[in-house]
């Protein structure tokens, strides 16, 4: 019986390793999927999806997702106030002007901090949709998104999007965020 020790030892062993290489998410993979369910939630497909239903599937999407007292800074929109629900209407009220909408929000480079507890995900986001009359909108941004790690889930704190490319010459715009420990 004991010869047989060191070998169930290895196997268990093997079981551990495998078991963290491909069943446990690392804290980039689980903001990733965090950014994944933030496009799909602003996502716009079904042209026969009400206004009220609309803004009841993504309240509940983005209760997961932000933060209660969520920020967010767009040059354009000005002052916005904090919180879930402004940014509820924002979004439901920019959906409605369109047929389909789609965000690819892929490539985002995320940023840990050391304590692992706060993170930044920064890079160019692409926003296109299909007008009701058929016209086809785009628009491509820098956005940073800084999330914290609340309750054991990453959710979304802060969102600074830049300016629109016409408007990059002009001295307005958003700051990029910055880590806790950055600052």
């Amino acid at each position: 019986m004991r010869r047989w020790l060191p070998y169930l030892g290895i196997a268990l062993g093997i079981a551990l390793v495998a078991y963290a290489l491909f069943f446990v998410r690392s804290d980039e993979e689980r903001i990733r999927e965090r950014l994944t369910e933030l496009a799909s939630s602003v996502e716009v497909k079904d042209r026969r999806e009400t206004p009220m239903i609309r803004a009841a599937r993504v309240r509940k999407s983005f209760a997961t997702l932000f933060s209660k007292e969520v920020r967010l800074a767009v040059p354009e929109l000005g002052t916005v106030d904090r919180g879930r629900e402004p940014l509820v209407d924002l979004t439901v009220s920019a959906q409605s002007e369109f047929a389909s909408v789609a965000l690819d929000l892929d490539g985002l480079s995320i940023r840990l901090d050391e304590s692992k507890e706060h993170g930044l995900a920064v890079g160019t986001a692409k926003l296109s949709g299909t007008r009701e009359d058929g016209t086809l909108s785009r628009d491509t941004r820098t956005v940073s998104l800084r999330l914290d790690r609340q309750e054991d889930e990453w959710r979304i704190v802060d969102v600074s999007v830049s300016p629109p490319a016409d408007a990059a010459e002009s001295k307005e715009g958003v700051a990029p965020l910055k880590l806790p420990a950055d600052e």
